[in-house]
């Protein structure tokens, strides 16, 4: 009987986390990832092709955790003024499975050498999955089993940054198709996002970059504040906090000019915390035909 109840705590608490996703996009760990996922204003134009592969596995130890693996691709022709950008996601939690495609584009506004405004807007589609088919409900009858329910949407963002010297602003909304009041499991609502950053230069080869993140969808709230350590282009490490969620480690490593990665650790601050031993974040960072790269452009750094 100890283990049915196992069990079935597992499942319940994976409900609740999956409910809670399908009207929420999830927040990324590493710094730099967050803004370059939803707002496609925000692009690296480090004159190289830059690619990103992630993986984040939350709660580890716990039944049908959420995983997400992402892939992601960014250029900016500083000849044109203008980059493009893509992303594809697939999140699996508990019996619920989501993918996003975003094609997006970027337009820079040059006020000055140090001052630049960035516009952009994504175009793509999300598809839904509920498997219900594989859900068993303990409620002393016989297992409740509907169809399975797929569901494509088209899906729509615009967002804005904004950088002068070290400091970066950036604002975005995401699935704008959709107001809150009208979203199902089937409808991700309007989520909208505002960041500000700065990068304090502690040496020459040292520099302190900073970010506080508000994230809205509906009447939920949260923010996220990061202080991250860079030593040259070579080693960083820093801490974060995600209100309500999680204490974040972070550290990467530039193995060279052309490639890096990046880890980091959620210590949960929730109650769920009981249950797992926290979340890992992976990310590759690929860059491709090098031109003259700047790896101390703000927006890198979330």
């Amino acid at each position: 009987m100890r283990k049915y109840l196992h069990y079935i705590l597992a499942l319940l608490l994976v409900m609740a986390a999956s409910g809670l996703m399908a009207q929420s996009d999830l927040l990324f760990s590493n710094p730099g990832i967050n803004p370059g996922t939803y707002n496609p204003a925000s692009i690296n134009s480090n004159g190289m092709i830059n690619l990103h592969l992630l993986a984040r596995q939350q709660w580890i130890g716990f039944p049908d955790a959420p995983s997400l693996q992402r892939i992601g691709a960014e250029h900016f022709f500083e000849d044109q003024s203008m980059g493009i950008k893509f992303n594809l996601m697939n999140l699996v939690a508990g019996k619920e499975i989501t993918r996003q495609l975003n094609l997006s584009y970027a337009y820079r506004v040059n006020f000055s050498e140090q001052m630049t405004l960035h516009l952009g807007l994504s175009a793509g589609f999300y598809n839904r999955l509920m498997k219900y088919s594989e859900l068993i409900f303990y409620d002393g009858s016989e297992p409740l089993i509907n169809e399975d329910e797929s569901f494509l949407r088209p899906d729509f963002e615009f967002g804005a940054e904004f950088n002068w010297k070290y400091f970066t602003a950036g604002l975005a909304a995401n699935h704008i198709t959709t107001p809150a009041r009208k979203a199902t499991n089937f409808k991700i609502p309007v989520h909208n996002h505002f960041y500000i950053g700065y990068r304090l230069i502690v040496s020459d080869e040292t520099a302190l970059q900073t970010n506080l993140s508000w994230h809205r969808q509906g009447t939920i709230s949260q923010f996220q504040l990061y202080a991250n350590l860079l030593f040259g282009n070579i080693f960083q490490a820093g801490m974060g906090l995600r209100t309500n969620d999680a204490l974040i480690i972070h550290t990467g490593l530039n193995i060279n000019e052309f490639f890096g990665i990046m880890y980091s650790y959620d210590l949960g601050i929730t109650r769920f915390s009981n249950y797992n031993s926290g979340t890992h974040e992976f990310m590759l960072l690929l860059r491709l035909n090098k031109h003259n790269p700047t790896y101390l452009s703000p927006r890198f750094m979330d």
